[in-house]
C-alpha cells in the first residue's frame, strides 16, 4: 500500500511566526502518513524573530529566507513548491496545525479531474472573543466542487507548473486568484467533508479587525477588476455589494439634506445600513448561537463594509498614482538565502549519488 502513496511536499510560509511554527511542523510530522514520503520547506518572508532558527532545529526541514522588503504570500508559496520536486504540494500558513488524518483523506479524494483538495478549517480558540467567533463562522463553507481554496490545500504540482503558480504581486487574495485560473484551465477544486486544519487568527484589537477588512476590500477590488472581462467575473458581485452597502446610506442622507427631507434621509440610510438585522432569525437558526452573538454578528456584517470600502478605494488610488499597497518586510532587502538545503545535506550523506 505504501508503495502506491505519492510523495507530498509541505510548504509552510510565515513572517515573525516563532510562537506557532514548531507546532505547525510537528502537526505535519505526526500525520498518519509515511514520514519518508513527506518533504518539508519553510519559506520565511523576512522575520525579525526566531522563526528561521526554530525551523532549522527540525532535521528534515529546509529553510529559505527571502529577506523581502515587501513580502507576499504568493512569492513565499512559489519559492516553496519550486524548491521541492514532489507530485503533490501541501500549502500551509505557519499559524495553523494539520489534522492527522488529512493526507489520507485528501489523497483518496484526488482523481484525474481534480487539481486541488481542501477541507474544513476551524479556529483554535473560537470563544476567545468576538473577532475569533466571527472568523469561526466565516470558515463554514459548502463541500463538493468549489470556487477556490484558502491558505491550506493539497495541490498537484503539474497544475502549479501549468498555471505558473501564485501571483507574487498580490498582497491578499492570492489563493482565490490562483483557484480561478485553475478552474479556467478545466480542472476542478474539491472541498471534502473532513477536518483539515486548525488556525489561530490571534485577533484582539479593533485595529487588527479593521486592517483585515481593509485588506480584504483591497483584494476584492484588484481581483474583480482583473477578471471583469471574463465570463465568470470573480468577486465583481462582492465588490458591487460592498460599494452599494457603504455608499447608498450616505447618498440617501445627503439627498435628504439637499431636498429638505433630512429625517427621511437619515431613516432610509439607517434602514439600508442595518439591513442585515432583518436576517437575524435565519442567522440564529443556522448558527445555533445565542441571540446576543447573533445581533453582534449582524452588526459586524453591516459595518465591515466600511473598512472594506476604504480598502477598495486604496486600490484604485494606488492604480491611479502607481503606488500600490505593499506589505512591510525588512527595511534593508538582502538576497534570498537558503539557510539549510536538506537536499544538499542528503547528497552529502550519500556521497552525492
Amino acid at each position: 500500500m505504501q508503495a502506491s502513496l505519492p510523495e507530498i511536499g509541505v510548504v509552510i510560509i510565515g513572517v515573525n511566526v516563532e510562537r506557532y511554527l514548531a507546532d505547525c511542523i510537528r502537526s505535519v510530522q505526526s500525520a498518519n502518513y509515511p514520514g519518508e514520503l513527506l518533504k518539508f520547506v519553510y519559506v520565511d518572508g523576512g522575520s525579525r524573530d526566531a522563526s528561521t532558527r526554530i525551523a532549522a532545529e527540525f532535521e528534515n526541514v529546509a529553510v529559505i529566507e527571502l529577506n523581502d522588503r515587501h513580502p507576499t504570500p504568493g512569492r513565499g508559496r512559489n519559492t516553496g513548491w519550486q524548491y521541492l520536486a514532489t507530485p503533490l504540494v501541501q500549502f500551509m500558513d505557519a499559524d495553523t496545525v494539520l489534522d492527522p488524518s488529512w493526507f489520507e483523506r485528501a489523497c483518496a479524494a484526488l482523481d484525474d479531474s481534480t487539481a486541488a483538495v481542501c477541507g474544513h478549517r476551524r479556529e483554535k480558540y473560537p470563544q476567545k472573543n468576538a473577532y475569533h467567533r466571527f472568523t469561526e463562522m466565516e470558515w463554514h463553507y459548502e463541500t463538493g466542487p468549489c470556487r477556490y481554496f484558502g491558505g491550506e490545500a493539497l495541490v498537484r504540482r503539474s497544475v502549479l507548473e501549468a498555471t505558473g503558480g501564485f501571483d507574487e504581486n498580490l498582497v491578499a487574495g492570492e489563493d482565490p486568484e490562483l483557484s480561478y485560473r485553475i478552474r479556467l484551465n478545466g480542472w476542478r477544486i474539491l472541498r471534502i467533508d473532513a477536518p483539515m486544519s486548525v488556525h489561530d487568527i490571534n485577533m484582539t484589537t479593533l485595529r487588527q479587525y479593521l486592517k483585515r477588512a481593509y485588506r480584504s476590500g483591497y483584494a476584492y477590488a484588484e481581483i474583480a477588476l482583473r477578471f471583469i472581462r471574463n465570463p465568470e467575473k470573480l468577486w465583481l458581485k462582492e465588490s458591487i455589494r460592498i460599494l452599494a452597502k457603504a455608499l447608498l446610506p450616505i447618498a440617501l442622507v445627503i439627498a435628504g439634506v439637499l431636498t429638505g427631507n433630512t429625517w427621511w434621509g437619515l431613516l432610509l440610510g439607517l434602514l439600508i445600513m442595518l439591513r442585515p438585522l432583518i436576517n437575524i432569525g435565519r442567522m440564529k437558526q443556522e448558527s445555533q448561537q445565542p441571540w446576543s452573538f447573533v445581533l453582534l454578528y449582524a452588526g459586524h456584517t453591516a459595518l465591515v463594509v466600511y473598512p472594506q470600502f476604504w480598502g477598495m478605494a486604496r486600490y484604485f488610488w494606488g492604480l491611479a498614482t502607481g503606488r500600490p499597497l505593499r506589505n512591510k518586510g525588512l527595511v534593508e532587502q538582502g538576497p534570498m538565502k537558503v539557510a539549510r538545503d536538506v537536499n544538499k545535506a542528503a547528497d552529502s550523506k550519500t556521497g552525492g549519488q
